[in-house]
């Protein structure tokens, strides 16, 4: 009976034994890694608290070598998002200064050391950088687009261009996915080269802006841009027939783009003066789904050939096909003049209310950022992409 009690008091005294045992050496196994944790934290604290100066800090901390660069360049990040410019750029140009570092390592600091300069708005260094990782070959395409949209946001087009064509040339030689690169490249150079077009446009030189927009379509010929910036120094010119088919041209490219150039499309046509495309041009308006921009002015144009009946009609058929409020608005509008006198107030109220929320409506939305806004841009004023902002179409929209 005593032995056995023995027994079952030692069983869980060897357990317990064992099992410190089995930490001790655990812990022996992982005091690297424990050190090395409280090491990091403790670095880290350091170098956000600013107690000592980033390169003493980097110094003490190189230990870790890449991980402890990747770390820091990290938090130059950190701090240029912060706006703390100056600390980013002393953290990524002391990682630039190890040459003990692997190249890949310190090329990755030097393109986060030209972020850094544009975010500070020291363009001309940041573009210095830029260029030297173009020259040693290292993050081509990053340096290149950097490149590129510094000179966007600076709109240095000329600049841009040049920039452009040369990144153009880099896709032929170097890149092996260069379809994808080229695309980009193309359709930026073709923006730019409207950009300049619309510069001598505004200096009264039309002749130097068709040559400008001949360029962006040989860059990328789907560019409704172009075309359509064509099609308007033709109807300053009045050559009414090439007007017709530039703006054609935007229409196949892009028919979200119709509530742009509607208005002129139809200025066009009148001026050809041939009544039977028109007519055409109508009845296939009347077949389809139109925005509601499309449908107000096809009204207008029905209203002066055919009468104020079939133009009501065409626009009663055209909201059912496409409800939008802009539509139900301009409809409660109609039958004001339509209603009983004891029954006008009433209406008069309803087509205040539907003005009243219609005021504010956005017409255009970028689908890259959600930008919203009542005027076209070919570049995002927000994430600046190009041909991201559409007309919106919907209930709320056209």
């Amino acid at each position: 009976m005593l032995w056995s009690n023995l027994i079952w008091f030692l069983l869980p005294l060897a357990a317990a034994c064992g099992w410190f045992a089995a930490l001790g050496r655990d812990m022996g196994g992982n005091r690297k890694f424990w050190n090395y944790s409280q090491r990091f934290h403790e670095e880290i604290n350091q170098l956000l608290s600013e107690s000592e100066s980033d390169k003493q800090v980097f110094d003490s901390f190189t230990d870790g070598g890449r991980d402890a660069a990747e770390t820091h360049i990290a938090l130059g990040n950190l701090y240029r998002r912060r706006g703390e410019f100056d600390r980013a750029i002393r953290i990524h140009e002391s990682i630039m200064a190890k040459h003990t570092l692997d190249q890949d390592v310190r090329v990755d600091a030097q393109f986060e050391v030209a972020r850094d300069y544009e975010a500070a708005g020291l363009t001309d260094r940041s573009e210095a950088q830029l260029r030297e990782l173009i020259q040693s070959g290292h993050r081509l395409v990053e340096a290149y687009d950097s490149l590129l949209k510094l000179h966007e946001s600076e709109q240095d087009w000329p600049q841009a261009v040049t920039i452009a064509l040369e990144y153009k040339s880099a896709c032929d030689v170097l890149f092996a996915q260069k379809s994808v690169a080229q695309k980009s490249v193309a359709q930026k150079l073709s923006h730019y080269y409207c950009e300049l077009a619309e510069l001598a446009s505004a200096d009264d030189n039309d002749s130097e802006a068709r040559r400008l927009l001949t360029q962006a379509l040989r860059q990328w010929p789907a560019s409704a841009r172009a075309h359509a910036h064509l099609a308007d120094i033709a109807l300053r010119e009045k050559n009414y027939k090439q007007a017709v088919a530039h703006f054609t041209k935007v229409e196949s490219i892009d028919a979200a783009l119709m509530p742009v150039i509607i208005e002129k499309l139809f200025a066009a046509l009148h001026g050809v003066g041939d009544k039977h495309a028109l007519e055409q041009f109508v009845r296939r308006i009347q077949q389809q789904k139109n925005a509601y921009s499309v449908i107000q002015k096809t009204r207008q144009v029905i209203a002066e050939q055919a009468g104020e009946q079939l133009a009501d009609r065409f626009f009663k058929d055209q909201i059912l096909k496409r409800p939008s409020l802009k539509g139900l608005r301009d409809w409660v509008h109609d039958q004001i003049a339509l209603s009983k006198p004891d029954e006008k107030a009433k209406v008069q109220i309803i087509c205040n209310l539907l003005d009243q929320v219609m005021e504010d409506k956005p017409a255009y939305r970028c689908r890259s950022c959600g930008f919203q806004g009542n005027v076209m841009h070919w570049r995002c004023p927000s994430c600046a992409s190009w041909d991201s902002v559409s007309t919106i179409i919907g209930v709320e929209g056209e």
